[in-house]
């Protein structure tokens, strides 16, 4: 069989009422529940996700494997004999099953976390975990989670020790429209900057009815460049590199590139802790236990490089 590549990243839950222990509750959630079907929390629409089996790493944390589906769904199925014009066919799952969306794994040390396959911001996993303990009758605070990435210490020593010259930011149309319908008062930097970019735009565009389009676009994006002129005060260029800190630090930043002084460049998927790593397929997923020991030693690697500690 094939062996796939995978990306492994680092995630750390940060908890937005009390303290918490992550690992401690999901231990103490996954007891409270004997089988999978005991542990599928409902994501709207006959969608859901299961919790299908987990491993006691001990000292190292406690990992899960978890399965996203659509109940009754069918399967499609593209035929394989010549035909000059082939339809895609289907099939309802047997008796006692449903077919798989996709999976996802992790493995959570106190409150470190590392995820595959968890979808953008780990959202996946957050609301399995979350809706998980709610449904163990946990305090309200426990789900009150974000599986918040943290930048590479590599990508932000470079920031701080060379500096930035210039942060472009491609900001997409439609969602800086919708920052500003939504409002700020939770959003992160990123969505806060692109709202505040949106007005200019509208204000550009209002001036010139050729243009004047761009406002209603549903898609495309504007790029936006930040820079700071060589004799300008050193309080400004402080400025531009804290705000780079901080878009590096952002989960919903995923469309910039920041230009160092000394040429150098980092861009998006450059600052997230990740690592890829190939693994074995197995049906349409890959080996869960190669998959978890993957993640029991890149968890030592970070530990090793201070990452964990940052």
């Amino acid at each position: 069989m094939p062996r796939i590549l995978k990306t492994l990243e680092y995630r750390r839950a940060n908890w937005l009422s009390d303290a918490n222990n992550l690992e401690q509750l999901i231990r103490s959630a996954w007891d409270q529940f004997d089988t999978q079907l005991e542990r599928t929390i409902s994501r709207g629409a006959n969608r859901a996700i299961t919790g299908l089996k987990s491993r006691d790493f001990g000292q190292m944390g406690f990992a899960l494997h978890c399965a996203r589906y659509t109940n009754g769904q069918s399967i499609g199925t593209v035929p394989m004999a010549p035909q000059a014009s082939a339809e895609v066919g289907e099939r309802p799952p047997e008796a006692n099953e449903n077919f798989m969306n996709a999976d996802f794994m992790a493995l959570i040390k106190d409150n470190h976390v590392i995820v595959m396959n968890c979808g953008r911001n780990a959202g996946a996993l957050r609301d399995f975990l979350t809706k998980l303990f709610e449904k163990a009758n946990f305090a309200d605070n426990t789900q009150m989670l974000d599986l918040a990435r943290i930048g590479n210490l590599d990508k932000l020593a470079m920031i701080e020790t060379v500096g930035v010259g210039t942060i472009d930011m491609d900001i997409n149309i439609s969602d800086a429209a919708a920052n500003e319908i939504i409002g700020l008062e939770d959003q992160g930097i990123w969505s806060k900057a692109t709202s505040r970019f949106s007005n200019a735009i509208h204000a550009i565009t209002a001036q010139d009815e050729s243009i004047a389009q761009l406002r209603l676009a549903e898609q495309g994006r504007v790029r936006v460049s930040i820079n700071v002129q060589k004799r300008d005060l050193e309080v400004a260029k402080s400025g531009l590199d804290s705000l780079a800190e901080a878009i590096a630090d952002d989960d919903e930043a995923d469309n910039f590139v920041i230009h160092l002084r000394n040429g150098q460049t980092i861009r998006a998927d450059e600052v997230t802790v990740k690592k890829q790593v190939r693994l074995q397929e197995v049906a349409n997923s890959v080996s869960v236990i190669e998959a978890w020991d993957e993640m029991a030693s890149y968890y030592s690697e970070l530990s090793d490089s201070g990452q964990i500690e940052a």
